[in-house]
């Protein structure tokens, strides 16, 4: 067996030492450096993109939205769906008080900036934007029954004045949505999933069902097209679930030699790769059996509480 991974002096082989050794190897003789080249070609193509992919996830500098909050935070405040005391209170925030601040004193025409510093609070500000707004799909959404007050979208919302965010559930004038802005929310909302869990974000049963789903209507709310949801959704679940998607960048890069940005949003958010039980069937397993999962992602995965 001949070792390809370094030469004598302990570097990588040059890509004409690793073709002179793979001849040797497989006995293809000297005339057969082109059959070689081949092998080595489809067994380092996909890598080459591995980086790229993974740096196109989550860009280091942030994705900078053309979506504002505008006074949809005073909104909540004023209906009780946000304590500013009780939000103030949590250590995630605390990076990035200042311009959570912003929001809390006034309207804010700022673009919002998703970034691994800004997800952790994003997450906690759309969480009750999501639960509350007003929204005539709402009426049939499947949280509305007699479980509403034990899902871990209202039970878990423990920021606003009542102790539990059921209270809260499509009660507020958050935001204005037409009628065919709120089919394009509904259309979005039902095709993208989460990897917490199984539902999409409709079915809008944990923080981050509910955080998208506001984000979704913000976006909506702002004139912005079903392809600009589908974006917008895919690098907050990305800044959300930074594990999951780092694998699923690897996943397509590898397995079916597909960029990063030269997927559909639609595609990636779907259930095949974006559910729970899609991604751990399409992603992590086969990873795994081609004994690929080497670490990726810097930071922890979100849980679905405050």
């Amino acid at each position: 067996m001949v070792d390809i991974s370094k030469n004598r002096h302990g570097a990588a082989p040059s890509r004409r030492r690793l073709i002179m050794l793979m001849t040797a190897s497989f006995g293809l003789g000297a005339a057969s450096g082109v059959v070689a080249t081949r092998i080595l070609d489809r067994i380092v193509g996909p890598f080459r993109h591995v980086r790229e992919a993974l740096v196109a996830v989550r860009p280091a500098a942030g994705v900078k939205t053309a979506v504002s909050f505008g006074d949809s935070i005073q909104r909540l405040v004023a209906a009780g769906a946000i304590d500013p005391e009780k939000f103030r209170s949590l250590d995630t925030v605390q990076e990035s008080l200042e311009w959570v601040e912003r929001l809390f004193a006034a309207p804010s025409a700022e673009p919002i900036l998703l970034s691994a510093a800004t997800a952790p609070s994003l997450l906690n500000l759309l969480w009750p934007l999501g639960l509350a707004t007003k929204a005539t799909f709402n009426e049939r959404s499947p949280l509305n029954g007699v479980r509403l007050p034990s899902f871990a979208s209202t039970a878990g919302w423990l920021l606003g004045r009542e102790s539990n965010g059921y209270v809260y559930f499509n009660k507020v004038e958050t935001l204005r949505l037409t009628e065919e802005q709120e089919k394009s929310v509904l259309d979005v909302a039902t095709n993208t999933f989460r990897p917490c869990c199984d539902n999409s974000t409709y079915f809008q049963d944990c923080n981050h069902g509910s955080a998208l789903l506001g984000l979704i209507e913000l976006a909506a709310s702002q004139n912005a097209t079903t392809d600009e949801l589908y974006h917008i959704a895919l690098a907050a679940n990305s800044y959300w679930f930074p594990t999951y998607y780092d694998k699923m960048a690897l996943y397509l890069a590898l397995f079916e030699n597909q960029s990063w940005t030269g997927t559909p949003p639609q595609t990636i958010l779907g259930a095949r790769f974006s559910s729970q039980s899609g991604w751990l069937r399409n992603v992590n397993i086969p990873l795994q059996s081609a004994n690929f999962l080497p670490g990726v992602g810097g930071m922890g995965q979100g849980t679905c509480a405050v």
